[in-house]
């Protein structure tokens, strides 16, 4: 008889890899960097429920859904809604877990639909006195400072790309493309910068 030595699979671990590794540029004073601190949890709300589910919210965490292309934060800064359309919100808050979806229930507390977008997208940060500058060469949107004031978000397209933008605060704004198309877009700020700085 011929005895079989066992073989085992290893042991294999997912890690967690941001779409762009972590990048950070700097231009004249305009810093350029991927967001990978934060998670993005989309919240779709039950028709008919919209009033039952902020009512929950605000009383959960303070906060209220805010119109279409307009943001919300909680009383503590915590969490950030986005709304781009009726009954769905983008969920936008400080979280490097696996878990963002339970993590978001609890705080939450309210009968919604939540679904975890964190990996899908590669966000990037333009951020300086002239970030500005950089995104009017690239996006088609007014954001002018007395148009698109802090608190804004907008699907757009940049350089033929899918793009959701959100100015969070005077100089800053968050820029979310498909994370296939991250080094396209940061291709794209690069090349504006140049052009501009």
């Amino acid at each position: 008889m011929i005895q079989k030595e066992s073989v085992y699979v290893s042991d294999y671990i997912l890690e967690k890899l941001s779409a762009l590794e972590g990048v950070e540029y700097e231009f004249d004073g305009v810093e350029v960097s991927e967001v990978t601190d934060m998670s993005l949890v989309m919240a779709a709300i039950p028709k008919g429920t919209l009033a039952n589910v902020e009512s929950a919210i605000k009383k959960s965490c303070g906060l209220s859904i805010p119109e279409i292309q307009k943001s919300s934060e909680s009383s503590d800064s915590s969490i950030t809604f986005w709304r781009l359309q009726n009954n769905q919100v983008l969920v936008f808050f400080a979280y490097e877990g696996n878990d963002a979806e339970s993590y978001l229930k609890s705080k939450l507390n309210a009968p919604v639909y939540l679904t975890d977008q964190s990996d899908t997208w590669a966000m990037i940060r333009v951020k300086g006195p002239r970030s500005r500058d950089i995104l009017e060469r690239i996006c088609p949107i007014n954001i002018d400072k007395d148009v698109f004031t802090v608190g804004s978000v907008s699907r757009t397209v940049m350089e033929h790309i899918g793009t959701i933008i959100y100015r969070d605060e005077d100089d800053s704004y968050i820029l979310l493309t498909m994370r296939s198309f991250g080094r396209s877009m940061l291709h794209a700020i690069e090349v504006s910068a140049g052009n501009v700085l």
